[in-house]
């Protein structure tokens, strides 16, 4: 009879496995996020990195101009994590602009929701292969180069 009761607690508990979705833990992993029609092509601003830290915490970088230069610009923040979605808010303060974002990542397809002052866009995120702000640098400077292109071709 206790043979019988192994085998049926042994049963059930590889069916459950066998049904339950598993879900990986976000922690670690970076992601790099681009407006889908565009991808890397576009310009700076529109793009978001993002940085798992911690079981309840997220880095979100982007780019901003200051004299002709683009700086990095990262925040930490809390956020939620569902089974489908994790969601997160920041405000960003930059030389007196201040910017209210909303952000809402899925996690099967990577699309990312993006509000910012009442605006909404759509970016699509990769994860990251290597060290997160190693690859957030590599990025600026690609983008300082397109930068400093349209400059040049704004000359008298």
């Amino acid at each position: 009879m206790l043979k019988v009761i192994k085998i049926i607690f042994i049963t059930l508990c590889i069916n459950f496995l066998v049904h339950v979705e598993l879900q990986s833990r976000p922690v670690g992993k970076g992601l790099s996020c681009f407006p889908e029609k565009n991808s890397i092509n576009n310009n700076y601003e529109s793009f978001r990195g993002l940085y798992f830290e911690s079981d309840n915490s997220i880095r979100v970088v982007s780019f901003k101009s200051k004299n002709k230069s683009l700086k990095i610009i990262s925040k930490l923040t809390p956020y939620k994590i569902s089974e489908n979605s994790v969601k997160f808010k920041i405000k960003f303060i930059w030389y007196g602009n201040i910017s209210f974002e909303e952000f809402t990542l899925g996690r099967r397809d990577l699309e990312l929701n993006h509000e910012i002052n009442n605006k909404n866009r759509i970016l699509k995120c990769k994860i990251l292969d290597g060290e997160f702000m190693p690859e957030m640098i590599e990025l600026k400077n690609f983008f300082q180069l397109k930068f400093d292109d349209g400059l040049k071709s704004n000359k008298i």
